[in-house]
């Protein structure tokens, strides 16, 4: 197994490779929830279907408008930082990073003592009341040794004597970054969401173990800080800590199926406002039907909503982890062009899925052998791959934009075909994002949209030529546009 402790970067990602090639090969890739007639979409027979659409009336006001665009980064997000440029010029709207409670305050003492610069250098980047920076979601973990379940874990539950002192250390770094003037970080940053731990839901006894044993603590921890939070920060949101939900302990992994259930049923809904999970495709089996292909992101994200709403509760929804690799490791092949589609894909399908946010882990490769992830290099002047100018291209055609609908087989004539309809509110025009299923496709389609006049911009942001309706030749109020593997956006001009 690709396991990495937490040495280089203080957390792996996830599901995200840390055990790529190892267990996911070994025991020949996830399997399906039992719930499921999954199938590898490639191998079906016939073509696939794709997606219902969703309902968007529970979504609360104040998330409308805002942009779904985040980035993970991890322990320095100042401007002095080598990434800070590419972050702020990738134009996300949202990073994630993680503080870390131990480098905090790793001893115990009375009266607390903090070392403040160990969250200030990671929360650099967040926005001040002024304007600059960029809204931060910043991700607490790692209790201090002494304040451990079990000393060699970390980021697994906390001793119930010590939860008095994570309360202290949460309230304090809360109100730090509040922007209201009063013990306040240098430069008064301003820090609105917060969330309790990374993949909390994976299992104590492994590497990296974690609250996937604990379902109850969690929800009481969670009961516990709610308050003290609030009491900080009014304006501030609690995030449930983005669980895997993937790679079950039942397909050999290490994470827990009913943690998610378990935290419910012990009352964590009155004491979290942000739902939050993680999604990859190479787990897209766990959630596509048989007649069904893609990431698997939407179906994912309905399923956790539908068990949500069961539960009584409508959360917004965000995704802290979601990426693809640019090299090609064994067994897992892929490129720099098939990291770019996967931008594309995986944040068209978090608005058509309601996602209030979506994180792309991460900005920069994240090195010691993991594979790589980031859409900039982690040299010293970081190089940009294709896929950062994919990122760039879809924050420029999507934001403000709002999810009109999917458009069913019915319409695309194409069952490998994805395409989602948007729609400008300044100027009413519509925008078509369209793309083949498998990712790799060499096939190509067409795509008959309502239109005058459109033009395409390609995945990296290359502006086509205005086609008119009778450049096809048949002036019937419809153009006929290629599609093929690589995501295209189509304006409609009139």
């Amino acid at each position: 197994m690709l396991e990495k402790r937490r040495a280089a970067l203080r957390i792996v990602p996830a599901i995200a490779f840390a055990i790529l090639v190892g267990v996911v090969l070994i025991t020949g890739g996830a399997q399906a929830r039992p719930a499921s007639d999954a199938t590898d979409p490639t191998a079906a027979n016939g073509p696939a279907k794709i997606f219902m659409p969703m309902t968007t009336a529970n979504r609360p006001t104040q998330w409308a408008r805002d942009s779904v665009f985040g980035m993970q980064m991890y322990n320095d997000s100042r401007p002095t930082s080598q990434f800070h440029h590419s972050l702020m010029d990738s134009g996300a709207t949202w990073l994630r990073i993680a503080v870390h409670w131990d480098s905090v305050e790793p001893n115990n003492t009375s009266p607390s003592t903090y070392l403040w610069q160990q969250a200030d250098k990671p929360l650099g980047a967040a926005e001040t009341r002024g304007g600059s920076g960029v809204r931060v979601i910043g991700t607490i973990e790692s209790a201090p040794a002494w304040a451990r379940y079990d000393s060699f874990k970390p980021d697994g539950p906390i001793k119930a004597a010590n939860i008095p002192d994570f309360k202290e250390f949460v309230g304090a770094l809360v109100e730090r970054f509040d922007g209201d003037g009063y013990l306040d970080a240098p430069g008064s940053p301003i820090v609105n969401y917060w969330e309790f731990y990374n993949e909390p839901d994976r299992r104590l006894d492994t590497t990296d173990g974690r609250w996937g044993n604990h379902p109850a603590e969690y929800a009481a921890m969670l009961a516990a800080v709610y308050p003290v939070v609030k009491n900080a920060n009014p304006n501030a949101k609690v995030v449930f800590g983005g669980i895997a939900y993937d790679f079950f302990t039942d397909q050999g992994g290490p994470f827990i199926r009913t943690f998610l259930d378990d935290v419910l049923a012990a009352g964590a809904g009155d004491h979290f406002d942000v739902f939050n999970f993680h999604t990859y495709p190479l787990f897209a089996s766990n959630w596509l039907s048989a007649n069904e292909s893609g990431s698997g992101l939407y179906q994912k994200s309905r399923y956790i909503r539908a068990k949500l709403q069961a539960a009584g509760l409508h959360k917004p929804m965000i995704i802290t982890e979601a990426g693809w690799h640019s090299n090609n490791p064994p067994g897992l092949p892929s490129s720099p062009e098939t990291q770019a589609r996967y931008v594309a894909q995986l944040f068209t399908q978090s608005l058509a899925a309601d996602i209030d946010v979506m994180t792309w882990w991460m900005l920069y490769d994240p090195g010691e052998g993991s594979a790589d992830f980031g859409l900039v290099t982690r040299d010293a002047e970081p190089f940009r791959k294709p896929a950062f100018s994919a990122y760039q291209t879809i924050v420029n055609q999507l934001t403000g934009m709002d999810f009109v609908r999917t458009l069913p087989t019915s319409e695309t004539q194409n069952g490998w075909m994805e395409a989602y309809q948007f729609r400008d509110p300044r100027t009413g025009r519509s925008l078509y994002v369209a793309w083949l299923n498998p990712i790799i496709t060499q096939a190509t389609g067409t795509l008959s949209v309502a239109a005058e006049e459109i033009r395409t911009i390609n995945l990296y942001g290359a502006v086509g030529s205005v086609v008119t309706d009778a450049a096809d030749g048949a002036d019937n109020g419809r153009i006929s546009v290629p599609i093929s593997g690589q995501p295209v956006y189509i304006e409609v001009l009139r």
